[in-house]
């Protein structure tokens, strides 16, 4: 509800093959509706989305603060905002954030033969970018919320756009190589980005999409208690949903592969809690200090990446 006034639900077909035949999947308690599962394909989304409160359908997320944040490289602005806090936790994973970058880029690499333009959608506060600069690339990046873009131009000195991925944002076939770390899974329509996505690749480009994949042993274990279930989540892949719909669209999928997070303990430790804030105290006090915020490896497969290529 938005000043008193009910939303309109927003129904959804299914985005992969159009299909308007679902079985009733989950009710989670934080998601902007029901879960469903698609009779055709299999692919698991919300619909009808009953909330958009959570949701950036288009952007900048600028409200009632200056224009001129826009296109601001100062990081002064961003102190106050209530994004602070958030890119001041997010900064404090930079180690393990950076090995994370690292090894995207490894498998980047393992594909392409030389460096070009790379863009990551949704690039938040820049983190990927900067690593992606230091190894040569030409990087932009395009980030819906103010203050994380304001972050990343100051601090990286990245050449970032605030809003969402428009049409004639960049010209087309600009891009050797486009990222999407955790993006896809908060798009109602996936299968309009990818047609944005394609026009502005080149030929024998690379995409690069990392999701949640929700065919994961943690969500049978956890239901709709997983942390994928959460009011900006709308649709919820596994390799097979996310490999069929980058084919449909006209990629070629050349490699898949389930990430190994760096993370550090702090971070576990503030996971742990938001299902036993008496566990996670009982880690605290039972660990040294220093250790809180050592990088630790750990791999659930709760994470799938697809690299495709543009034909």
């Amino acid at each position: 509800m938005t000043n008193g006034i009910p939303e309109a639900e927003i129904k959804r077909i299914c985005p992969i093959c159009g299909q308007d035949d679902y079985i009733d999947w989950y009710h989670p308690p934080q998601s902007p509706g029901p879960v469903v599962q698609c009779k055709g394909c299999g692919f698991v989304y919300v619909s009808p989305i009953q909330s958009t409160q959570g949701l950036i359908q288009e952007g900048p997320v600028l409200g009632d603060r200056p224009v001129r944040l826009l296109e601001s490289s100062n990081l002064e602005d961003v102190k106050g905002s209530w994004e602070e806090p958030i890119i001041i936790n997010h900064m404090k994973e930079l180690d393990a954030k950076k090995a994370n970058a690292h090894d995207a880029l490894h498998h980047i690499h393992s594909l392409v033969s030389q460096h070009g333009k790379l863009l990551d959608i949704g690039c938040f506060c820049g983190i990927f970018l900067g690593t992606a600069a230091e190894a040569g690339w030409d990087c932009y990046g395009i980030e819906p919320l103010v203050m994380p873009a304001v972050h990343a131009r100051a601090r990286f000195g990245l050449k970032v756009t605030t809003d969402t991925l428009r049409e004639n944002t960049y010209p087309a076939g600009f891009f050797d190589v486009i990222t999407a770390f955790q993006v896809f899974e908060h798009i109602i329509h996936p299968e309009k980005e990818l047609e944005k996505i394609d026009n502005i690749l080149k030929p024998g480009g690379l995409l690069l999409v990392e999701v949640p994949t929700i065919d994961t042993f943690t969500v049978k274990l956890l239901g709709t208690r997983h942390r994928h279930f959460v009011q900006d989540h709308v649709s919820f892949f596994s390799a097979e949903t996310l490999s069929n719909l980058l084919r449909r669209k006209g990629f070629q999928v050349r490699k898949v592969y389930y990430p190994t997070r760096a993370l550090s303990v702090q971070h576990i430790v503030w996971w742990v809690g938001r299902y036993s804030q008496a566990l996670s105290k009982s880690i605290v006090s039972l660990m040294p200090a220093g250790l809180l915020n050592k990088p630790i490896h750990i791999n659930l497969k709760d994470i799938v990446a697809i690299i495709a290529e543009k034909n």
